[in-house]
Parts: C-alpha cells; structure tokens; sequence
C-alpha cells in the first residue's frame, strides 16, 4: 500500500474539507498553493492500481473510525495540526513547501483568531492515532 500517497491525499483534501466556495481571498490562494505543492509530489508517483485505490480508501476509513472522524466534519486548525503533524514525522521526504504552506495557513488562520486551543490538541492526538494505525 502506498501510505506516502495517502499522506498526502489527506493534505490535499484539507481545502476540499473545509471550505465551500472561498471568494478571492489570502485564505483561497494558500489553500490553492497547498493543492498545487501537493499535486507536485503526488505527481512523482506511479499511478495507483484500482485495487490500491480501494485499500487506500479502506485504511483511510478505519483512520476516521479509531478516530470518530468518519463523517465528521472537524475544525480547519485540527486538519491543519494533524496534517502538519503527520507530514513532519513522516518517513518520506515531502515536498518541503507542504509543510511551510500548512504553516502559512495557520499563521493566516491565527492572525484572525480562528484558532481554539482544543483543536490543536485534537489534531494531535489523530496524528498520533495515525501513527499507530500506519504501522
């Protein structure tokens, strides 16, 4: 299973998640230059069998189960912290602006007060719960 190309998936699902449709904004263009820095890596890979996309699915789905996520909508800054979480203590070697735009995005999110402390603590404790799972 490719667990570098579900990391991410996951990234790059963080606008799609999160947002309806974003008016011109600081806000839309980050979330846009994250899909395009993800799209770069995602791009380098070989593309998935169908039957890789369905166990990627699959582990993408118990992820949301141990975590109570599936169907779930979660605050912006718990996708932001466990995506940042996760690509930092990665075994594979992202592309680095990823993680800066992750990072330029909370900073913009901060900026605006848009930030509770609990979900922080939720994005962390779903990357961790990732690490268990993607053993």
């Amino acid at each position: 299973m490719n667990k570098r190309m579900m990391e991410l998936a996951l990234v790059r699902a963080i606008p799609d998640l999160t947002i309806g449709e974003l008016k011109p904004s600081r806000l839309k263009g980050l979330y846009e230059r994250l899909q395009r820095e993800v799209d770069q890596d995602l791009a380098r890979l070989p593309r998935p069998s169908q039957s890789e996309i369905y166990r990627i699915a699959d582990r993408v789905n118990e992820f949301g189960r141990a975590t109570g996520w599936l169907g779930q909508q979660r605050h912006v800054s718990t996708l932001l912290s466990f995506c940042a979480e996760m690509i930092e203590n990665s075994r594979f070697n992202h592309n680095p602006k990823i993680l800066e735009t992750i990072n330029d995005i909370i900073a913009h999110l901060e900026s605006g007060k848009d930030l509770p402390a609990a979900t922080f603590w939720a994005g962390s404790l779903a990357a961790e719960k990732w690490r268990e799972l993607m053993v």
